[in-house]
């Protein structure tokens, strides 16, 4: 297990992302999940971005202290917080919520847990659910890929995928 310190900056208007990353691969396409540089990713596609590796540690410690070190919050930053703060176990220590950032009430917050608990199936809608799963059930799975195998699209529906598909690799940077 590597455990990296990494940055990545934003080859337009040179702001850049400074994170900590736990892998097996240091060649994998991690950009880091923090919200901000996941919003310039997807504004100006990942191919406007560089990542570096600063630093490879052998153990998780050293890698948070480095962090703390180096993340600094400022205009050319996209981090959000300062180092040895981030990533979602300082979310659920702070009572942030995981999308906003909002701070929840412990009201909302027991409420949020209780919604969570216990299931809102009956064990009648369970077992059929279960029987007919397409991954577990392999009738189920004959039968859905038949309904779908050779079925015509229309040309609107093809223009949709189309369009869609050139998005996303746009996005991506592949296009």
């Amino acid at each position: 297990m590597f455990y990296t310190i990494y940055k990545v900056t934003n080859k337009i208007n040179n702001k850049f992302y400074i994170g900590m990353h736990q892998t097996e691969n240091l060649n994998d396409a991690y950009m880091g999940s923090g919200k901000l540089i996941r919003q310039a990713i997807q504004k100006y596609g990942v191919v406007n971005f560089t990542k570096e590796i600063l630093h490879i540690f052998d153990n998780e410690e050293d890698m948070k202290n480095k962090e703390k070190e180096l993340v600094i919050i400022s205009e050319k930053s996209y981090n959000l917080c300062e180092g040895g703060k981030g990533g979602f176990s300082y979310l659920n220590r702070s009572g942030k919520a995981l999308r906003t950032g909002a701070i929840l009430s412990e009201e909302t917050k027991k409420k949020i847990s209780k919604s969570k608990k216990g299931s809102k199936l009956s064990d009648e809608q369970k077992q059929w659910i279960s029987e007919n799963n397409p991954m577990k059930n392999e009738e189920a799975k004959r039968k859905m890929i038949a309904s779908l195998t050779g079925k015509p699209k229309s040309e609107e529906h093809k223009k949709k995928i189309s369009e869609s598909l050139k998005r996303k690799y746009k996005q991506a940077g592949v296009v």
